[in-house]
């Protein structure tokens, strides 16, 4: 059985890309990270994403990115810190990246991640064109 995928490019981020190739449109900029604690089933197994999604299953937080780096011709490594203060306590398990639209661009599923008090957490998501 195939691994299931848990990053996805969504597809308004896609048809995005498509218009802007066809009609030499712009596209808009990734700004943020979403947090969230919607993204497991009941046995803490992450839930398949299928690219329609908007919004995550429990927001808890958006921050601007902290950084990002090509980590390949067609694949950006996008980098967003949490403060030790920042989601203390919380189960993190869903990722989104945001554009300066407010929209998701692309959205991940994981495991339970619980946010220690004292302790700065880095998320990294590879969006991959």
């Amino acid at each position: 059985m195939a691994e299931q995928v848990l990053t996805v490019t969504t597809a308004y981020a896609r048809e995005q890309m498509a218009r802007a190739r066809a009609e030499g449109g712009t596209l808009t900029k990734v700004a943020k990270m979403a947090f969230g604690s919607g993204g497991v089933d009941a046995e803490g197994k992450p839930l398949p994403l299928d690219g329609t999604e908007q919004a995550l299953k429990v927001e808890l937080l958006q921050k601007d990115i902290t950084s990002y780096e090509f980590i390949a011709p067609a694949t950006i490594c996008y980098v967003c810190s949490l403060a030790e203060n920042e989601l203390a306590g919380k189960t993190i398990n869903e990722l989104a990246l945001v554009d300066s639209a407010g929209k998701l661009t692309a959205v991940r599923t994981m495991t339970n991640k619980i946010k220690d008090a004292d302790m700065e957490f880095i998320f990294e998501i590879d969006n991959i064109y």
